[in-house]
């Protein structure tokens, strides 16, 4: 790894600024291994800011800074990989894998695709419902792009409109947006979205199962689905009716042949598995106990080869966010939460007692800090481990603060800020659709997230869930 300029005067200010805070004088209420948690927490946040070192690397650096300098206690600097949303991860990132690997996701998209109109709406909505859909079963967002980016170019010129015209951006905008937005109410349909769980108390984790978490979800999902249609299907519309020719589709089943033996077990054990998260409390199986039972049936019947499941799941991932959620226990266990509250606690009161303030300063917050954090869960497990304890005080779910900054953190106004986005916008190859053309959406999409989550508002204060 190369150290450029700019890494080098990154690096410089973490050690610097990380140190300096390190070296305070503690205030009434902290001790120094307080000072020295948030000494290194700062530098570990400008190390990731400036992609000085890769994500995993800085995680791991933190945590065993916290260790041997703070004196932090291995099983609280490193709580996250005992806790189930580690093993939740684990399952998904294996299931997720095996689901690529056998075709089971194109098929599954292309087959409910036959079912909706031909019409330019008609495969907007299609793409949409298609990506929410099949959202909950694979939770990499960048796998899914790989796969619906490629199937989308080709719908758009089989139904002949011009690569690089508001017709192709449309219908690439119809499932970008939707595998933006979906994750949302989904928390196995996105890594970012399976961290955030474990940055939530044991006593959230235990009320909000999948279910439930959906079913709190839905109204900003629904508002964000009509939103993105309406726009997308009429900014984007083509002048002439063309009609999508359903032999581009046919001819993509016949070139996916039969289905095989592996895609008809993997489909049987992910019925099997979506239906122990459905009736987990009747059954008592823990989700991430049924993900991980999935995960065997998926290495047993060699749907994921055992190599593959090596080489194809982000193992840096997955320790990445298991040392960045560690930080909702490491922080109040150097006292730094308590002191947070009785400091900042009576100053925010106003912000979190008046919904649309709270609901428009968590949006800019997070617009705003993305440009400097790439990471989506590097931002949230370090602003979810300070705003938690503020909300809470406040009379506030903390859920609610966590699923308004999880609406947001996707944002791509440059394309270095997502390598999803990346990932949708190249897998499909050169010259459909432009970076500049597609990144312009992005305002619109933040538009619609923040009145739809506006208008949730009513529907979660009359859920009961507004409030603790």
């Amino acid at each position: 790894m190369e150290f450029s300029v700019k890494k080098i005067a990154f690096l410089v200010v973490a050690i610097v600024a990380g140190v300096g805070i390190a070296l305070v004088p503690p205030p009434g209420g902290l001790e120094a291994s307080s000072m020295q948690v948030l000494g290194i927490l700062l530098g570990a946040v400008i190390l990731w800011a400036g992609g000085v070192l890769p994500e995993a690397a800085t995680a791991i650096l933190m945590s065993m800074l916290f260790i041997v300098v703070a004196k932090v206690p291995i099983d609280t600097s490193l709580s996250a990989f005992s806790g189930s949303t580690f093993w939740l991860l684990v399952a998904a990132f294996g299931l997720g894998a095996a689901i690529k690997e056998c075709g089971l996701l194109e098929r599954i998209s292309i087959l409910l695709l036959r079912l909706f109109p031909k019409s330019y709406k008609g495969q907007v909505l299609g793409l949409s419902a298609v990506t929410t859909i099949t959202a909950p079963i694979i939770p990499s967002k960048a796998a899914k792009c790989s796969i619906l980016s490629p199937l989308t170019r080709g719908i758009s010129e089989a139904m002949g409109y011009k690569n690089e015209g508001k017709e192709a951006t449309g219908l690439f905008l119809s499932y970008y947006a939707a595998t933006c937005f979906s994750p949302a109410m989904f928390i196995t349909a996105s890594v970012t979205t399976a961290a955030l769980v474990g940055m939530y108390s044991p006593e959230i984790q235990e009320q909000y199962t999948m279910v439930t978490w959906a079913l709190c979800a839905a109204p900003w999902l629904i508002l964000m689905f009509v939103g993105n249609y309406l726009f997308i299907s009429r900014r984007y519309r083509p002048a002439s009716g063309n009609k999508l020719d359903v032999s581009f589709l046919d001819q993509r089943l016949k070139e996916l042949g039969a289905w095989t033996k592996k895609e008809k077990i993997m489909g049987i054990v992910m019925i099997v598995t979506i239906l122990l998260w459905v009736f987990k409390s009747q059954l008592g199986v823990p989700e991430y106990a049924a993900a991980l039972f999935a995960l065997v049936a998926a290495l047993a019947f060699d749907i994921l080869p055992i190599k593959k499941w090596r080489s194809n799941v982000a193992w840096d991932s997955l320790i990445f966010i298991g040392c960045a959620v560690s930080l909702s226990t490491v922080l109040p266990a150097v006292g730094v939460t308590d002191w947070l509250v009785a400091a900042v606690g009576p100053y925010t009161e106003m912000f979190f007692a008046n919904p649309f303030l709270m609901i428009a300063g968590l949006a800019v917050l997070t617009i705003v800090v993305r440009f400097l954090i790439l990471s989506e869960i590097g931002y949230l497990s370090v602003f979810t481990a300070f705003l938690f304890p503020l909300a809470i005080a406040a009379g506030v779910n903390p859920w609610i603060v966590g699923f308004i900054m999880n609406a947001f953190v996707i944002v791509w106004f440059l394309p270095y800020q997502s390598s999803v986005y990346l990932t949708a916008i190249h897998s499909a190859g050169e010259g459909w659709v432009t970076e500049g053309a597609t990144t312009k959406y992005c305002f619109v999409y933040c538009a619609i997230a923040l009145a739809a989550s506006f208008i949730s508002y009513f529907a979660w204060q009359a859920m009961g869930i507004w409030t603790i």
